[in-house]
């Protein structure tokens, strides 16, 4: 089963990045009509970063989609495979193959920015920790496979959890609101310090903790309704389910939204 999963990530992932030989011509119709000044490393590295994203979700919107396909769901939950170990064969090829573009992506970003390039990405933060980006890729994955557990057909499903992934891509996260917190309380010199202490990569284990704790606190209950409710109830449960992680990230929105903006130039450092 793992090596089927595999050879389909490779599949969707061809089909995705096949899409990124149009960079070439957009640049070319650029210098020839509008001329904006942006070299080709540029175009290449900004495009990249745009298929990361579409990548990654495309990977985890269509996670089931070859049992859909062949009406094998059923066969699926027959098999002597335990519901972790299923999670694990669904995310982890996505996961990897998402992983590589990331890396390809972090390195044109490095050459684009030594050829002379101002442009920093609009789609990816790079002065993030890798390791933020590498939780980020994981909460889309995982993301995906709980929309397909309770059916990708779901609006209310795919609402909810685009808007989690928005909120996490715009690092949204408890670090900020902690550290004004520190601030209000111990003074913008302990806050400051706290930043400098704990880093990206730091601040990075902390923010996903909570993010993946709230997803946990939807999935696993979840994995085990999968097989044994419909559609419609799965929907309805996790509607109901959901209300507590949204509210968390909706405070913490409005928590990062509130705070002064003395932050966010720490946040890169």
């Amino acid at each position: 089963m793992l090596i089927k999963e595999i050879r389909e990530t490779l599949k969707q992932t061809v089909f995705v990045m096949s899409f990124l030989v149009l960079i070439p011509l957009l640049y070319l119709l650029d210098s020839s009509g509008y001329q904006s000044g942006w070299s080709f490393m540029e175009y290449l590295s900004n495009g990249m970063d745009l298929f990361i994203l579409i990548t990654a979700l495309y990977l985890a919107y269509n996670m089931f989609r070859i049992e859909e396909e062949q009406d094998a769901v059923e066969y699926l939950l027959s098999l002597p495979v335990k519901r972790g170990g299923l999670l694990l064969m669904k995310v982890l090829p996505r996961l990897s193959a998402s992983l590589l573009l990331l890396a390809v992506g972090k390195f044109l970003n490095s050459v684009s920015r030594e050829t002379g390039s101002v442009l920093e990405s609009v789609l990816i933060n790079w002065h993030a920790s890798l390791l933020y980006l590498v939780f980020f890729i994981l909460f889309i994955q995982l993301s995906g496979f709980m929309l397909n557990l309770i059916g990708r057909r779901s609006w209310s499903v795919r609402l909810i959890m685009l808007f989690m992934i928005v909120l996490v891509w715009q690092f949204i996260g408890i670090s900020i609101p902690l550290a004004d917190l520190v601030r209000k309380v111990f003074g913008l010199r302990a806050s400051i310090e706290l930043y400098w202490r704990l880093g990206v990569s730091w601040r990075a284990i902390i923010d996903f903790s909570v993010f993946f704790v709230l997803l946990w606190y939807i999935l696993r209950p979840l994995l085990g309704i999968w097989d044994l409710k419909p559609m419609r109830f799965r929907e309805i449960w996790f509607q109901k389910r959901a209300l507590l992680p949204l509210a968390v990230f909706i405070l913490l929105m409005i928590g990062c939204l509130v705070s002064p903006r003395w932050h966010m130039n720490l946040f890169y450092i």
